[in-house]
């Protein structure tokens, strides 16, 4: 069964850019598309997709059966706040329309804080409902890395098939 990759899946998976021995979460991997775009990019590398969903798991370990048999992706069923695990740290943490970023991050930031690379990024990706939500969006997630250690370092704008298309890069504030 074939079917086509949402243009802002395959924008956002573009912009990681994963490189072969990067370590990566995904928040809210949902059905596994994006994992399924990385993995093939990983050598010795590894990806981690994240959903509170169990049938969103579910699903995308279904898809993503030969990457987690080779130990390129794993998944697992938790909120990010409750994310406990090996430790493990990661290059790149992306998120795509992920609102809890822009809502009420507080309980999220510190784990984001503690699972970031000292050099890491975060990467979080909106497909806002109209192109002036853009701003209003990037606001309210700068806002909410107010003392969390986090900065905002570059914003992406973009229209993909006439939808805006939103990305902020951050890092640990050094």
């Amino acid at each position: 069964m074939t079917f086509a990759i949402p243009e802002r899946i395959g924008w956002a998976v573009d912009i990681v850019a994963a490189e072969g021995s990067d370590s990566l979460l995904e928040v809210g991997c949902g059905r596994g598309v994006a994992v399924g775009l990385v993995a093939p990019q990983l050598t010795s590398g590894r990806i981690l997709g994240l959903d509170r969903s169990a049938n969103a798991i579910a699903a995308a370990r279904k898809r993503n059966s030969t990457w987690e048999a080779s130990g390129r992706a794993s998944f697992v069923h938790s909120p990010l706040r409750d994310l406990v695990g090996d430790g493990n740290r990661f290059d790149k943490i992306f998120a795509i329309n992920v609102n809890l970023f822009w809502t009420d991050p507080s309980a999220e930031l510190p784990v984001v804080r503690k699972r970031l690379k000292e050099k890491g990024t975060l990467y979080l990706f909106y497909e806002p409902p109209e192109s002036g939500r853009r701003q209003e969006i990037a606001d309210k997630v700068a806002a909410g890395f107010s003392g969390s250690g986090l900065v905002i370092r570059k914003t992406i704008v973009k229209d993909v098939r006439g939808s805006p298309q939103l990305c902020l890069i951050a890092g640990l504030h050094r």
